[in-house]
């Protein structure tokens, strides 16, 4: 850090991520545990709450900072920094968030705002869920007696028919148990959530539609049960409330959906699938004039790029139900399809947000992919199928930029190759 990133920190007061600290004391391991435990930040040694410069010595920071990272477990690797302002040193400690939850004796904190307090049990749960170092879904939760035969009886159908596998009645119970269903007497959190109505109980694992105008919400549905019937209610309720997009293709007309189907199914099924259970939030769909937005609770998993997404389950277990009864189709796969799917559909953008305590995908419309002038004149143009060229000539423009437009006429279902090579004509698909 230089001396100008140091001022504007420090022009810019205390935050969640910013501490003031006048000297170095004994209530610096709880500080950096807690900070630590949200999103990492700065502790800066020699100033005070209000801003002001009043120096340090390195050597007594450094002590004390030694013996507080004893203090903490799991170990914690901070880096430090001295700078001079106006003739006084300023001691800079760049804590990281911590990728497991970290204690002290015991008992961990977290910063909220500008103070700091210990986690509750639930808090403690949830956190470490969302950090990846316990695994929620294979918990015990309530007893095996609870579990509705009829769900048992769909799964084993749906896994047959969707990966081709049959397993004999008499095994069912054995596959429960290795899949982590079940323990014990026990059905796990991923059991509950597939083969009860979880919302008895986990009233938050359902979801909800909610249609939104002016930024206000208008109307709203909420769905419940097992989630795999969650899943699919909402996507048929989410399909026949999204529109159409109407296009003339020769003498017919063809209805295009506004967003592409089998992205929005995929991102409601990775909702459900990698959500964090432990906070007490529903999958959220808002559906607005514009833009289509699947939210829910917990953000990526840690050390995940959403620019080359891998695959790290949050909740692994109950990922493997679904991937056994045709939910998932591949592992990692999500978001490339999803961003593939937008591709070939044309009319949309797609975005993924990522923050602490929540995941987004956000369906845009894109009015510079809707047809224009010239997509109608060789929609019109293809009464008879033609060459790219003579299509170029006749809209007057390059070849290239027309057979950047049959492309994604092509995608949306309107127009079709025929032929190869320099025989190689364009249709339209009747």
């Amino acid at each position: 850090m230089d001396v100008n990133k140091l001022l504007a920190l420090i022009k810019e007061g205390e935050s969640e991520k910013v501490e003031f600290k006048r000297t170095a004391t004994s209530d610096l391991a709880r500080e950096i545990c807690a900070m630590a435990n949200a999103e990492g930040g700065y502790l800066i040694i020699g100033v005070s709450d209000d801003g002001k410069i009043l120096g340090c010595d390195p050597r007594k920071v450094g002590e004390v900072l030694a013996s507080s990272l004893q203090n903490i477990t799991p170990p914690i690797s901070i880096k430090t920094s001295t700078l001079e302002i106006g003739g006084r040193k300023v001691v800079v400690v760049k804590v990281p968030r911590s990728r497991t939850l970290c204690s002290i004796g015991g008992v961990a904190y977290i910063r909220v705002g500008s103070g700091i307090r210990p986690l509750s049990i639930q808090e403690i749960v949830m956190l470490s869920s969302e950090l990846g170092t316990i695994t929620w879904d294979e918990f015990p939760a309530v007893d095996v007696s609870n579990m509705r035969k009829d769900y048992v009886e769909w799964f084993f159908s749906a896994m047959k028919e969707a990966r081709g596998r049959e397993i004999p009645r008499e095994d069912w119970s054995r596959y429960l148990r290795s899949a982590k269903a079940v323990k014990g007497k026990k059905l796990t959190n991923a059991g509950v959530l597939f083969f009860t109505d979880a919302q008895d109980f986990m009233p938050h694992s359902g979801g909800r539609i909610i249609r939104m105008e002016n930024d206000q919400p208008v109307w709203s549905k909420e769905f419940s049960g097992p989630i795999w019937k969650v899943i699919d209610d909402m996507y048929a309720e989410l399909m026949s409330q999204i529109g159409s997009v109407e296009v003339v293709t020769g003498t017919k007309r063809k209805k295009l959906p506004e967003y592409p189907p089998r992205a929005i199914r995929e991102a409601i099924i990775n909702a459900f699938a990698h959500r964090n259970y432990a906070i007490p939030a529903d999958v959220r769909v808002f559906i607005y004039p514009n833009r289509l937005v699947i939210r829910n609770p917990g953000g990526l998993m840690p050390g995940v790029d959403l620019n080359d997404p891998e695959h790290v389950p949050r909740n692994p277990y109950l990922c493997g139900l679904l991937y056994d009864s045709g939910y998932i189709e591949k592992y990692g796969y999500g978001l490339r399809m999803i961003k593939s799917e937008c591709e070939r559909h044309g009319l949309v953008e797609v975005e993924f947000r990522s923050s602490a305590n929540r995941f987004e995908v956000v369906f845009k419309k894109t009015s510079a992919k809707m047809l224009d002038e010239i997509d109608r004149k060789i929609i019109e143009f293809l009464s008879i199928p033609r060459r790219s060229g003579e299509i170029a000539e006749y809209v007057g423009i390059s070849k290239p930029s027309v057979l950047n437009r049959l492309k994604k006429l092509e995608s949306l279902g309107i127009v079709r190759p025929v032929g190869s090579g320099s025989q190689r004509r364009y249709a339209l698909n009747r």
